[in-house]
């Protein structure tokens, strides 16, 4: 059995507050994940326009990491563009960016975008916003194809955002296309399902990508959550990508990374 892959969620953006995403200097990053046995690094990009892909990629491999996604979140943070917005101009925008990351995704050799943030929120009414995001995921489901790129659309808490949190919901709305399937978050699935570990294994098959955080948001290893219970069930679905680390910077980085990957890395087999 392939074992599964570590990787962190790192931000590339200056002045954009997310507090569950690395935002040391890359290298240090890089470097630090690597002394960890950490395999790869996901990027949260606010602006895919601004990365020099080639030197990113050169630094990456130069720590004998792989990149296992790019997330999108903080370009809703950033600028407030979402594949639901009823305004159609920024809509498009946000349309646009999402090309860019898939391409972004092709040249890094990631092969999978984060729909999460961006999708937006329910603004007017949530059947015109579920209808919209729909409209918008077609589109991207095409592009992506095009680019041999997955996207991963998360379910969130209710507290982010209002569109589309329980994982039925999410299930059903990715079951409609080609190229996408579910980020399951087990942070947010502890909010919103009556039992994590059952919703890993109902997710199945349409898991694309994993993120961990603890029951308190912390390390995996700082909080309530049965990893051994999660990472088996996990295994039982047939994933064989990315467990990646998308969890508050406390007490600090080092110790964050430490314990991530002191509780996982036996897991992984």
């Amino acid at each position: 059995m392939p074992r599964l892959k570590l990787s962190a969620v790192h931000a590339l953006a200056k002045g954009v507050e997310f507090y569950v995403v690395i935002k040391a200097p890359l290298e240090e990053v890089l470097g630090r994940l690597q002394s960890y046995g950490y395999d790869g690094v996901e990027y949260n990009i606010s602006n895919p326009n601004e990365v020099d892909v080639s030197e990113l990629k050169r630094k990456t491999k130069s720590y004998g990491l792989e990149v296992s996604a790019i997330s999108t979140g903080l370009s809703y943070l950033r600028y407030g563009y979402s594949l639901s917005n009823p305004d159609t101009n920024a809509r498009s925008k946000a349309i646009e960016f999402f090309k860019k990351y898939i391409e972004v995704a092709e040249k890094l050799e990631a092969y999978k975008v984060v729909i999460g943030l961006a999708r937006g929120k329910c603004e007017d009414n949530c059947s015109n916003a579920l209808r919209r995001l729909r409209e918008s995921l077609k589109v991207l489901d095409k592009y992506a194809g095009e680019h041999s790129v997955i996207l991963v659309f998360e379910p969130l808490n209710r507290y982010e955002t209002d569109l589309v949190n329980r994982l039925d919901d999410a299930i059903r709305l990715v079951s409609r296309y080609e190229n996408i399937k579910i980020l399951f978050d087990t942070f947010h699935m502890m909010l919103e399902e009556k039992d994590v570990y059952d919703a890993v294994l109902r997710a199945g098959n349409s898991i694309g990508h994993f993120h961990v955080a603890d029951s308190n948001r912390l390390a995996p290893g700082m909080g309530m959550l049965d990893w051994e219970k999660i990472i088996y069930r996990l295994l039982r679905t047939g994933y064989t990508g990315y467990v990646s680390v998308e969890s508050r910077i406390e007490p600090d980085l080092d110790t964050m990374l430490r314990i991530s990957a002191k509780t996982l890395k036996p897991l992984l087999m």
